[in-house]
């Protein structure tokens, strides 16, 4: 069978130009979009919000929209890491695991998993609190990683100011851009005179991409005006180099717990594994805040992985960061003594001074500072039995460090910028790379309040994104440019929903016929495979050609490339055809070829894979003898019941299925006919884009 490609300027063309304005005024009152009426407004409204519809998904959306998302809300979260862990358990000592299989874990619970609005909104948060595992660093530590996505499964519907704070807090994002043991400024070596410099990557980040964002903004995201004296927009900016300096002193000291060996178990197999030995407790090195005040516990080795079952680490490894006070900087030199004092005005290159200038932390506030610790904290490292006095001490410096980053992160969360620039990002990725400024601001609103008084709420927000008029109603029919190019992995994930894939290896994780895990190659997108923490592409990005010239927005387009479009459409016939095809008898055990047909079905049949994804014969063989009514459950399947045209006269998608198959296909084997549907379909810009 001849493999499928999409062509690029198909997909181009149909994001192009809108052809009708949508009413704001009147759009409410005359339609109620609020419970779906029919299978495919069901089909549409979960492949927005999940990792794509199934026949039951589809049967179980009973009642209201705002219903079903409660019940998502409401459901236990599937988390990565358990999963991962016990398999790696169960696979005994020298089994090991990687980076493909934390994917494959990935796969199993996007494909199977019953919570589908929190992976996905974990899906998406983690393209906006990006870290990836193409650094040695993360790489190796593949429990830490899926600990890091089980945070935002976690955080997914819960208050943004505890998930800024768990993200912040967590080692792979330390590790990721940098802020893990980063230590303030003081002297590393008197001979050369250099020096220990706190790092700003994360800084700088935290309040570009997670937070404020590089302009100040109105809710809708519209441009704050600088000066209206002046011709155009004059943008201004949210935060300056002093800033992202001042901040990078407030993450400053902190680095991995230190609680002593433990035992990782999955219910039917544990394991011990080693630590320093600093958990407190009698007969220990340190007890309660004395242990943020060990030197050796801050420059602490990573904890290693068991010497028998590798991927099996200490859980200090993904266990959020503390603080230890010796490192962090409190306004003082290393001889205890008050940094310089701040001038009034800039510049201010005498830093670091005795203060900080950051955000400022009070709703409202432009910048503000944090001001200098009143004591020093630097002799109260490493002493081996404290007094009660010194502890006391410790106590204050600890929470010292502790309420600094406490304000600072308050800072980004009441900032006005916030609520619109994380309301931009999400709806981009779950309905249109192009929301209208109404939509826009009415997901920052939800930010804002949740109806009940609470800023932050992200299960209000997702809640605002998916019932919006905007994504409920019939704007996707009236404006050509709503909607978005689906993301490679939502585009397999679909295909394996809606089709029932399954897989036949027993550890669930293995969804292709060759190491679909790793999708990057194909696809240009995988879990965590983002080149850089601008993730897999700039939600500003516009395409060269009609999208640009439109002033319209298409990020996924920027991984669109040739490669990707051949490559990802010939994975995905491999998908569609594993273990149907023409018997081989030259090749024992007589396994099918990939779909080949010898022109009838004589030959053709089914051979279960091992280890591997494949459509369900029955799911095949389920299906209607009758050609259109066939196509019509695939139509639902995979394209949300919206396939274009009609069969008779034949125009549109519909026309090119008849044409190309009801005549030339008669009397071939129907799982073939239904084989070579999905192929046509999902190589179909109709599949490309989600409306």
């Amino acid at each position: 069978m001849t493999k499928l490609t999409v062509l690029t300027p198909v997909l181009t063309l149909l994001l192009a130009l809108n052809t009708y304005a949508t009413d704001y005024i009147f759009h409410q009152g005359f339609e109620d979009f609020s419970t779906p009426v029919s299978d495919a407004d069901k089909a549409r409204f979960l492949v927005q919000s999940s990792f794509g519809a199934t026949p039951d998904s589809i049967q179980a959306l009973n009642g209201s929209y705002e219903n079903w998302i409660d019940q998502q809300i409401a459901l236990p979260p599937s988390l990565h890491r358990p999963t991962l862990e016990s398999i790696t358990l169960n696979r005994g000592p020298n089994g090991g695991v990687g980076q493909i299989h934390r994917q494959g874990v990935w796969n199993l619970i996007t494909t199977t998993g019953e919570d589908q609005l929190r992976q996905r909104m974990a899906f998406a948060l983690s393209q906006i609190f990006v870290i990836a595992d193409k650094i040695p660093v993360t790489k190796i530590r593949v429990t830490m990683m899926s600990e890091y996505y089980d945070v935002l499964v976690r955080g997914a519907f819960g208050n943004y100011r505890d998930l800024l704070e768990n993200v912040t807090r967590s080692p792979a994002m330390g590790m990721y851009l940098s802020h893990f043991r980063n230590r303030k400024r003081e002297l590393a070596n008197p001979i050369t005179q250099t020096f220990y410099t706190p790092d700003e990557n994360f800084a700088r980040e935290v309040m570009q991409l997670f937070s404020i964002g590089v302009f100040e903004r109105e809710l809708d995201f519209s441009l704050i005006d600088g000066d209206p004296n002046m011709a155009g927009t004059q943008p201004i900016e949210t935060y300056d180099q002093n800033i992202i300096a001042n901040l990078a002193r407030v993450m400053t000291g902190f680095g991995h717990q230190c609680n002593g060996p433990e035992t990782v178990t999955n219910g039917l197999v544990s394991v011990e594994v080693s630590a320093p030995d600093c958990k407190p407790g009698e007969g220990r090195e340190c007890q309660g805040v004395h242990c943020h005040f060990n030197s050796a516990y801050f420059a602490n080795p990573r904890p290693a992985p068991n010497s028998q079952y590798n991927g099996i680490y200490h859980p200090d490894i993904y266990r959020p960061m503390i603080c230890y006070p010796r490192f962090h900087d409190i306004g003082r030199d290393a001889n205890g003594n008050p940094n310089p004092e701040r001038p009034n005005t800039p510049p201010y290159d005498g830093e670091p001074y005795r203060d900080k200038r950051i955000i400022g932390h009070l709703p409202g506030e432009g910048t503000g500072t944090l001001p200098m610790y009143a004591e020093e904290c630097d002799s109260l490292h490493n002493l081996p039995n404290p007094t009660a006095l010194q502890l006391q001490k410790m106590q204050a410096c600890l929470d010292y460090c502790d309420g600094e980053l406490d304000q600072a992160l308050d800072a980004l969360f009441y900032h006005p910028n916030t609520p619109t620039m994380l309301a931009r990002l999400l709806i981009q990725r779950f309905t249109t790379s192009n929301p209208s400024p109404q939509y826009i601001k009415a997901v920052a609103n939800a930010f804002v309040d949740n109806g009940q008084g609470v800023r932050g709420d992200l299960g209000a927000v997702v809640k605002a994104i998916l019932l919006h008029y905007d994504a409920r109603g019939d704007r996707f029919r009236k404006d050509a440019h709503f909607g978005k190019l689906k993301e490679p992995l939502i585009k397999v994930r679909q295909f394996y929903r809606g089709m029932e894939t399954v897989t036949s290896d027993p550890e669930q994780i293995k969804w292709g016929p060759y190491r679909v895990e790793d999708t990057e190659d194909s696809f240009g997108q995988r879990v965590f495979g983002a080149d850089s923490v601008f993730n897999f592409y700039l939600p500003d990005y516009q395409p060269p050609g009609d999208i640009a010239n439109a002033g319209l927005f298409a990020p996924e387009f920027e991984i669109l490339t040739d490669n990707t479009v051949i490559f990802g459409q010939n994975t995905l016939h491999l998908f569609v055809c594993n273990g149907y095809g023409t018997l081989n008898t030259t090749n024992p055990p007589f396994r099918f070829s990939n779909c080949g047909s010898s022109g009838n079905d004589s030959n053709f049949g089914f051979y279960p894979p091992e280890s591997s994804a494949y459509i369900p014969e029955e799911v095949l063989l389920g299906l209607s003898d009758n050609f259109e009514q066939m196509m019509e459950q695939l139509n639902l399947r995979l394209l949300n019941g919206n396939m274009s045209g009609s069969f008779n006269p034949a125009t549109g998608m519909k026309g090119v299925l008849k044409n190309r198959l009801e005549g030339p296909m008669s009397g071939f084997d129907k799982r073939l006919i239904a084989i070579t549907a999905i192929q046509i379909i999902l190589a179909s810009p109709e599949y490309a884009v989600q409306r």
